[in-house]
Formats: C-alpha cells, structure tokens, sequence
C-alpha cells in the first residue's frame, strides 16, 4: 500500500505536468483545444482510479465489521 507522501507526490507532479503542457498550448500553440484532449482521458482516468479505491476502502471497512 502506498503511504501518504507517495500519494501527494503523484498527485502534484501530474498536476504539474499538466499546468506545464496548459501553458505551452496556450502560449506556444496558442489553442487550448488540443490540451483539452490530452488532459480529459487523464482527468477521466483519475477519478475511475478514485472510484475504485474508495469502493475497496468500503469493501474493507464492511468486512471489518463481520
């Protein structure tokens, strides 16, 4: 099980890397359009991740409790 720390870091080094691509498609490219499809599956992929946890994370508390 990942600790804590290793969590946060994932979670701001993706956000990092998407604050950089945002900023080259908007003053490299000049467009957004194409950042938004690249950033959308990523966002997308996150929450399933997020959703599956927290069904673990219940799945587990339930089976404490029997």
């Amino acid at each position: 099980m990942v600790d804590e720390n290793g969590r946060l870091l994932a979670v701001a080094l993706v956000a990092i890397g998407l604050a950089l691509t945002f900023g080259y498609s908007l003053f490299v490219n000049g467009t957004i359009l194409l950042w938004t499809w690249f950033v959308v599956p990523i966002i997308f992929l996150y929450l399933c991740w997020r959703f599956v946890r927290a069904h673990e994370r219940i799945a587990d508390a339930l089976e404490g409790e029997a």
